[in-house]
């Protein structure tokens, strides 16, 4: 698997490209969407269990891991597939040089993460938060890039609108307390009527 480059671009016409790109969610219909984490649950797994799990225990999907007080957060990707079977994914570079996050039309497994990696799977369509979000109209993809020091742009939030109602998605994980704080590899996920943290308020 090739490395993603999936948020730091070197020029404003590559933004102009990657929003673009984004926009091709415009129009489109949620049908389901999927958080790809760690698997917490590896050490209850059969003895040479190995490869991508869904999560289905009763007990498991009662307590997720993601869940906060305020908002969701994710690992590895957030994958959203539509009606017309399109399917798209956030996920985020790899820290080091640049960071940031993006959004492409390929699938997590394979993109985000190797296709044979020890993750959980979570379909997240009905748990909560977004069960009011299923079959409404995504009606635009908005990247919010700015300048990164040294060169280059980056992107550090998506807001997705969907049904007329802005879902973020960011990087950001949660902390002992379960606060959203700034990470460089997790993505929080912030639902309305939930405000921005202040990091995230700028002008882009």
């Amino acid at each position: 698997m090739g490395v993603v480059s999936w948020s730091w671009v070197a020029t404003g016409e590559q933004v102009d490209e990657r929003r673009e790109q984004a926009r091709e969610l415009a129009g489109l219909r949620l049908s389901s969407v999927m958080y790809v984490l760690l698997d917490y649950g590896q050490v209850d797994r059969p003895a040479g269990s190995h490869g991508p799990r869904l999560v289905e225990g009763a007990a498991e999907l009662a307590a997720p891991a993601w869940r906060c007080e305020g908002f969701d957060w994710a690992d590895y990707a957030v994958e959203f597939t539509t009606t017309s079977g399109r399917v798209f994914t956030v996920s985020w570079d790899s820290p080091g040089c640049h960071e940031g996050i993006g959004i492409r039309e390929v699938r997590a497994l394979g993109s985000a993460c190797v296709e044979a990696a020890d993750v959980a799977l979570w379909d997240v369509s009905y748990a909560g938060r977004w069960d009011s979000f299923m079959g409404a109209e995504i009606t635009d993809a908005v990247l919010h890039y700015r300048p990164w020091p040294g060169g280059g742009y980056w992107c550090s939030r998506i807001t997705v609108c969907i049904g007329g109602r802005p879902v973020h998605l960011l990087l950001g994980d949660a902390d002992g307390s379960q606060r959203l704080v700034p990470a460089a590899d997790n993505i929080a996920v912030l639902f309305p009527p939930g405000r921005l943290p202040e990091w995230e308020r700028y002008d882009d």
